[in-house]
């Protein structure tokens, strides 16, 4: 369900109804305001501070990034889905938007992306030392940045805040992310410790918090000494 006082602005023009998804955000409890045009959504963003904004290009037949890009900069720290339809977006959105999905896929997608953007989605927040990160929402806070990982990642980074000053081998690491002993060939891991890295530590290539124990794995440190 959706929480209370949290206010979805669908940004979406009628008469597109296989491209709608009031009905089912507001079947799943959200409360959710729709405007037809991007003007009208920056007006109803200044005056009503939304939670999210889910702005529908495909709806509107556009690729949509200048009122994307208008949007993040009317309504900073607002998160924004934006939903365009296939073969729309003629170039990369440049990261304009928290999550961009591309038509088509199902209204369940769209529900799982909302509810891992709303502020409530916050509310299991793990602090470790200057790291506070939301295993569901999968945000991790460190050092004045914030950043959204992957599911992996965010899986990675919640086994060493599970484990503080533990040292966990590669082996273990393989079973719990890739369900798997196979060791031939473990650069994807690699690759995933350095995107932790450079959402918790202040110079990743310095890492304070995210330790490698030679010959056996890594070692996660809240409080490193300063």
């Amino acid at each position: 369900m959706g929480a209370t006082g949290e206010i979805i602005l669908l940004v979406e023009r009628a008469g597109k109804a296989d491209h709608t998804f009031a009905v089912a955000l507001r079947q799943k409890g959200f409360e959710v305001a729709v405007v037809p045009t991007g003007q009208a959504a920056l007006s109803h963003a200044r005056q009503v501070r939304p939670a999210m904004i889910v702005l529908n290009s495909a709806s509107m037949g556009s690729s949509g990034l200048r009122i994307c890009r208008e949007l993040q900069e009317s309504a900073k720290g607002t998160p924004i889905i934006h939903i365009v339809g296939a073969g729309m977006l003629d170039k990369p959105d440049d990261g304009i938007a928290e999550i961009t999905l591309i038509l088509p896929f199902t209204a369940r997608k769209l529900i799982n992306s909302v509810k891992r953007l709303m502020p409530s989605a916050r509310n299991d927040m793990i602090e470790a030392g200057p790291i506070r990160f939301a295993p569901h929402a999968r945000i991790v806070e460190a050092y004045g940045k914030e950043k959204r990982l992957t599911a992996r990642t965010a899986n990675l980074l919640e086994l060493f805040i599970r484990h503080p000053g533990e040292i966990l081998d590669r082996s273990f690491l393989m079973r719990q992310l890739w369900h798997t002993d196979y060791m031939g060939d473990t650069r994807t891991l690699d690759v995933h410790i350095r995107w932790v890295r450079e959402a918790v530590e202040p110079y990743p290539q310095k890492p304070r918090h995210i330790l490698t124990v030679r010959g056996q794995g890594y070692r996660f440190v809240p409080n490193p000494p300063s």
